[in-house]
């Protein structure tokens, strides 16, 4: 004797997915979509693999966590399938408001471009989604791009003397360049900017998003660029993007400096 019909056994059988898809914390195999706070919590999303990714903060921003969240963006919100942010954002406290308040499952993420870091924040975002094939895959290619980034930069500064702004700092630390002295966010007082000076860098390497290091720069007579951390800039999106782009930047510094 059949306990159930055909259609109600499928109809058991979909449910009994869900529920083990909710009880592992994994959304749901056909929601990829995520809602990102700004361009850079968007990249750890597209790492992970996700399908589409919404952004809040307009790419076009300077400096995106500045952003404040219209009505429209928490309309997208209460669509998600998974919000991720970096808490650091001005609308972060409203924005984890109003998806707690909807029921929406939500990820705070660390955000800095040292492949480390990169790779084991995405990890997560991948294993809520689901997509953990996905973003293995991502991550081996990406292991190239961040090789290939390293070769290029310490092969365009034979001397690797440099002054970083403090939110370049975990990029630069992992390129292996020779970090003499650090400033910012703020601008440096007179006196640190001879403190600097007398290091005698190759480098000023400063943050584009809040720039304050070019003072440095001037009196030390040194090489200066301006790094991305969120991309957006020139069309960048993913973190091959950004790191192209900051090896290009730092390739052309270098040789103006000859």
């Amino acid at each position: 004797m059949r306990l159930f019909s055909r259609p109600i056994r499928v109809l058991v059988a979909v449910l009994s997915i869900f529920i083990l898809a909710g009880v592992a914390g994994v959304l749901p195999a056909q929601q990829k979509t995520v809602v990102a706070s700004t361009a850079w919590t968007a990249a750890f999303a597209l790492a992970a693999g996700a399908d589409s990714v919404v952004v809040l903060a307009p790419v076009e921003l300077k400096h995106p966590p500045e952003y404040e969240l219209k009505p429209s963006d928490l309309a997208a919100v209460r669509n998600a399938s998974l919000i991720v942010y970096a808490g650091y954002e001005k609308f972060a406290k409203k924005l984890a408001e109003t998806a707690g308040g909807a029921g929406l499952q939500t990820l705070r993420i660390l955000t800095t471009n040292a492949p480390d870091t990169i790779k084991a924040e995405s990890r997560k975002i991948a294993d809520l989604l689901g997509t953990r094939d996905r973003f293995d895959a991502w991550a081996a290619r990406f292991d190239e791009t961040a090789r290939e980034t390293r070769r290029r930069i310490l092969a365009a500064y034979p001397d690797r003397r440099v002054v970083a702004h403090k939110m370049q700092m975990p990029f630069v630390e992992w390129l292996g360049l020779d970090v003499v002295g650090e400033f910012g966010p703020e601008e440096p007082s007179p006196m640190k900017v001879l403190e600097l000076v007398r290091k005698k860098p190759a480098l000023v390497l400063d943050n584009y998003h809040n720039p304050s290091g070019f003072p440095i720069a001037e009196a030390a007579k040194s090489a200066y660029t301006q790094l991305i951390n969120f991309s957006g800039r020139d069309g960048t999106r993913t973190f091959e993007d950004l790191y192209s782009y900051n090896a290009g930047l730092l390739e052309k510094a270098a040789a103006g400096s000859r």
